[in-house]
């Protein structure tokens, strides 16, 4: 009994669900290798089974790198932004396999349809955090540290529509007008992917400032609870040495979770394969299939957000979302969009102004220094519309 405790505890997962997970995986992948023609059933399974390694796995190279973090020395917070970019790995894996076998279209729109059930998720984690209250205060952390990329994100984007359009304009002044000629360019795509490695950079590097010196009584004051602070300061750290991992468990869980989130994503990827011009019965378009990836690479991972409001932590809640929405539309798309010239797909540019639309209202929202109901459904209406 003590195993089967500690080994939830340990991998977030029942002994019985990894035991079935492995049968189910196993007969997956024995399966697809023997059989000649396809059946719909067994890409179903490989959309389970790609969805679960994708995302069980994830939560294990996230608590990886915490542990990571906390023996390098890095912050929380930091330590936060490397959690979310490790919830977001599945759809970046899933993305360049998609582009590595020549599916473009499904790639790009599989990210930013990500981003966009992000936006969603945001809506609604705001909207079950303001449902009594109608309005809830911003987080510190998203108003002093989130908030200058937000602002580049914002005018980013609406430059990289701004530049659709005159793509399309070009595009159509010509004798025979092709969608394939309206395109983002590498160098630009290369400024997105970068304005977030900067920002990464200048939050790792960042320190905060010093306070003021303390006054005479104030003085008087801190000494006075010294002894009180020092417990604490010895209880907390006691705490987090509890939570770190050990070592060969942070290697092991960083190794478990990127080698799933791997084959997690080559097995969503041949279901798409199959489903694009395999031997199954149905056939659906590339944007249907790219819209059903985008939601298994968000709302699993990032439906926390939703438990999050529900237990009133907005930091987290909040965080995840917008944190999802930022590394989907400027980094994994940048990088994308390195690796090939991104066709602007009318789509995309939608998806892209509403992105910039989206963060446009969090921005109002933290000038203002509180979420409401109201903002929260616009919000949710901005991405329906879209969808």
């Amino acid at each position: 009994m003590n195993f089967l405790k500690q080994f939830k505890k340990t991998f977030h997962i029942s002994f019985w669900e990894a035991i079935i997970a492995l049968a189910v995986i196993t007969v997956f992948f024995i399966l697809r290798y023997s059989l000649e023609q396809i059946p719909l059933p067994l890409v179903i399974l490989g959309f389970i089974v790609g969805t679960w390694l994708a995302f069980r796995p994830s939560e294990w190279a996230v608590e990886g790198l915490n542990s990571s973090a906390k023996y390098v020395g890095l912050s929380e917070y930091v330590a936060g932004i490397f959690s979310s970019l490790a919830s977001n790995l599945p759809e970046a894996v899933i993305a360049i396999m998609l582009l590595l076998k020549g599916q473009e279209l499904i790639a790009v729109i599989t990210v930013l349809s990500a981003a966009g059930f992000n936006t969603l998720i945001l809506g609604f984690a705001i909207l079950v955090a303001t449902w009594k209250k109608w309005e809830i205060k911003v987080p510190t952390d998203l108003e002093k540290k989130e908030s200058p990329l937000i602002r580049w994100a914002i005018v980013a984007l609406l430059m990289t529509t701004v530049f659709a359009i005159i793509e399309y304009i070009h595009a159509l002044n010509s004798e025979i007008f092709v969608l394939s000629d309206a395109q983002l360019t590498k160098p630009v795509a290369s400024l997105l992917a970068l304005s977030y490695v900067i920002y990464l950079v200048f939050i790792i590097g960042r320190k905060d400032g010093k306070k003021d010196k303390l006054s005479v009584s104030d003085d008087i004051e801190q000494q006075e609870n010294n002894e009180t602070i020092e417990k604490n300061d010895t209880k907390s750290h006691s705490q987090e040495h509890e939570k770190r991992l050990s070592k060969p468990m942070t290697i092991l869980m960083l190794l478990m979770g990127f080698t799933g989130i791997f084959f997690g994503g080559e097995a969503l990827t041949w279901c798409v394969e199959e489903l694009m011009h395999g031997t199954t019965s149905v056939e659906l378009s590339p944007i249907a299939i790219a819209l059903i990836l985008g939601a298994a690479g968000a709302v699993p991972e990032h439906g926390i957000a939703i438990v999050s409001a529900i237990n009133h932590d907005i930091d987290v809640a909040l965080g995840n979302s917008i944190g999802g929405i930022l590394q989907s539309s400027l980094l994994i798309f940048g990088v994308l969009g390195m690796i090939i010239s991104i066709t602007l797909h009318p789509f995309i540019v939608l998806q892209l102004a509403a992105i910039a639309g989206v963060l446009w209202f969090v921005k109002r929202c933290i000038h203002d220094g509180k979420f409401d109901t109201f903002e929260a459904v616009m919000i949710i209406l901005i991405q329906v519309l879209i969808f």
